[in-house]
């Protein structure tokens, strides 16, 4: 019988020529990946003249009650100086080659491919960054500020939140999971310091422990009306013992652990004191024909600008469960 045949391929399926069927080829190119980055996309953008930055932080005296004798000698208060932090900025770069081949071709739910590679460029700086911002430092001996190391063959690595003296508290080894009395008792240091944290930021595997562990205490219970009748497993809001009200926020790009790490763990803060700082913006720079081929580069050159370190602080050592 014509056109019977139990084998199937693009375009070969009718009868025993291959080919000569019409294909059907969607005009769509899917690209599904973590592509959200809370953190890079909302945080406050500033612009700095130089890679090495800096600013000042001070602290208040501390508070007496001892009083003072009518017209007593004088005597100097112990009064601080402003102390200066400073910070580098540091390449965020995606090399890009496409031949005049793969240009001049007709792909599905593709314009151009090189157009295609520099919208994926962009993309793939802003998921750099958002991984970068919440990496453990590398460098030990940076705790208030980042170390302007970096020469002609050693690029320079700016500190991220790790990389400053934020307050960090570890994690109870008992279960090494999510609990309220971490994040309560870092949310008191917090507060003792001064700070107005207004978030939380979790990895996907540790906003499950969250929030499983605020599900199983019945004061996280709440009334809905039935005409609604939805089910909801999620906190969005948290507020603390000490009247800071946290967004929740998912974060994909924050480390996680299978076993105990100080690299990984959750981080609470105040978004206004973080700030991306740009030295030169994200931005293409074609680089013109090579041969029959298009090379370009999509960079950035930024770093992490913390009013003050003590502004934000990290529960470290969580394992996901």
């Amino acid at each position: 019988m014509a056109g019977q045949n139990t084998t199937f391929s693009i375009g070969g399926w009718y009868g025993t020529v291959p080919g000569v069927a019409h294909e059907s080829l969607a005009d769509v190119c899917t690209i599904l990946d973590s592509f959200q980055t809370p953190f890079f996309s909302s945080a406050p953008k500033i612009k700095v003249s130089d890679v090495v930055f800096s600013w000042s932080v001070d602290t208040l005296m501390t508070p007496s009650t001892t009083s003072q004798l009518e017209a007593s000698a004088f005597v100097v208060s112990a009064n601080t100086d402003p102390a200066r932090l400073t910070n580098l900025c540091q390449v965020f770069r995606d090399d890009i080659e496409v031949t005049d081949r793969a240009r001049t071709i007709n792909p599905a739910g593709i314009r151009d491919f090189y157009d295609h590679q520099v919208m994926k460029g962009f993309k793939f700086l802003a998921r750099s960054y958002e991984s970068w911002v919440f990496q453990k430092y590398s460098t030990a001996a940076a705790t208030t500020s980042a170390t302007a190391t970096g020469n002609a063959t050693t690029a320079p690595t700016a500190s991220n939140f790790r990389g400053f003296s934020i307050i960090l508290s570890a994690v109870n080894t008992t279960t090494s999971a999510v609990a309220t009395a971490d994040i309560i008792a870092l949310s008191e240091s917090l507060f003792n310091a001064g700070a107005e944290p207004d978030s939380m930021w979790f990895a996907p595997a540790n906003k499950r422990q969250f929030v499983a562990v605020l599900s199983a205490n019945s004061g996280n219970t709440r009334n809905i009306a039935a005409i609604d009748k939805p089910m909801i497993q999620n906190v969005d809001v948290y507020e603390s013992p000490f009247n800071q009200l946290y967004a929740v926020i998912t974060d994909r790009f924050i480390p996680t652990a299978t076993v105990s790490s100080s690299g990984a763990g959750y981080y609470i803060g105040d978004r206004a004191m973080a700030k991306v700082a740009f030295f030169r913006p994200p931005q293409h720079k074609p680089l013109g024909k090579v041969s029959d081929t298009t090379r370009g580069i999509v960079l950035m050159d930024c770093s992490l600008m913390l009013d003050h370190p003590s502004a934000w602080g990290a529960v470290t050592g969580v394992i996901n469960t």
